[in-house]
């Protein structure tokens, strides 16, 4: 359902219907087909902002008199899910948020109870509405650092089952973040730039403000990419060793047995003369042999540490 808001004093949420006084900006979430309907802006901006709706990037391009962009953002409760995707078309008088879904009006809903706006204009409602949506990924990525440490000490003593599948996991959440943060960065940056003169210099100082937030979170991002690339290299460590481990223990049992082998190989050919094979104690006495070699064997392999 198609939402309205008066930039007063405050974000402050009105009829959908209700007239825009003079000189009072506005912000608007809308759907695709409501934004046809409604006529706000030109044909060639609209159509700009209409592939944008579905485009699974965070984005801005700027044009003389407006901004238009698109944000892909990443669920912090379901990082492999869908993106929540929408676009926005903003310059000093309207703010309009394209939503097929239900993500912006929460967050703009936010900004309404905050109270006062630093200032009523369509550019500081834009930046609290970014901040809003990042906040708490600072903490959401030092979450994510605590999981995966308790892998590392898990694959240390080797009791962690799955753990391939659990990286992979991590790997995934932390490339799309990747991605999703350096969009954010360009996006802050682009603002920043502020080419088309749309912006106040202190307005576009903002912006300076929130790409270096959104760059501190992209190199936690990527702190944390590397970090699961030693808990991909240090599992595959640990694999190596349980099957050396293993390997080991079958070499000692082969060397172990190596000389019974070639003793009953000995006697199981089954010469005429061969001494002791008619004998009533040949039996016994090759029995005890082995065990001694055996244990022989067992003294030896200990001393070494082969055992």
């Amino acid at each position: 359902m198609a939402s309205k808001y008066l930039l007063t004093k405050r974000l402050e949420p009105v009829p959908f219907k209700q007239p825009t006084p003079t000189n009072t900006a506005s912000v608007y979430v809308l759907t695709a087909q409501e934004f046809v309907d409604l006529g706000l802006i030109s044909k060639e901006m609209k159509s700009a902002l209409e592939t944008l709706v579905s485009a699974k990037t965070t984005y801005l391009d700027s044009f003389p008199a407006c901004f238009v962009g698109s944000f892909a953002v990443p669920s912090k409760v379901h990082p492999l899910a869908e993106e929540e995707c929408f676009a926005f078309y903003f310059d000093q008088t309207h703010l309009i948020f394209l939503d097929e879904g239900d993500f912006c009006k929460p967050v703009l809903d936010a900004i309404s109870k905050q109270g006062l706006l630093k200032e009523p204009t369509t550019t500081w409602c834009l930046f609290e509405f970014i901040k809003l949506i990042t906040k708490g990924d600072l903490q959401y990525l030092s979450d994510l650092e605590d999981k995966m440490e308790d892998v590392e000490e898990s694959i240390i003593k080797h009791g962690f089952k799955n753990a391939n599948e659990v990286m992979l996991n991590f790997r995934r959440k932390l490339l799309r973040l990747d991605t999703y943060y350096q969009q954010l960065v360009d996006m802050a940056g682009e603002f920043a730039e502020n080419e088309n003169k749309l912006l106040t210099h202190q307005e576009a100082g903002t912006f300076v403000q929130l790409e270096r937030s959104a760059d501190r979170l992209l190199q936690r991002a990527i702190t944390l990419k590397e970090y699961s690339l030693q808990l991909r290299e240090l599992y595959q460590t640990e694999i190596d060793t349980q099957q050396n481990d293993t390997m080991k223990f079958f070499t000692v049992i082969t060397t172990l047995f190596a000389p019974l082998t070639l003793i009953t190989g000995w006697f199981g050919m089954n010469f005429v003369n061969m001494p002791g094979i008619d004998s009533s104690w040949g039996y016994p006495l090759m029995c005890c042999v082995m065990v001694l070699i055996v244990a022989i064997e067992l003294i030896v392999f200990k001393h070494k540490g082969w055992l």
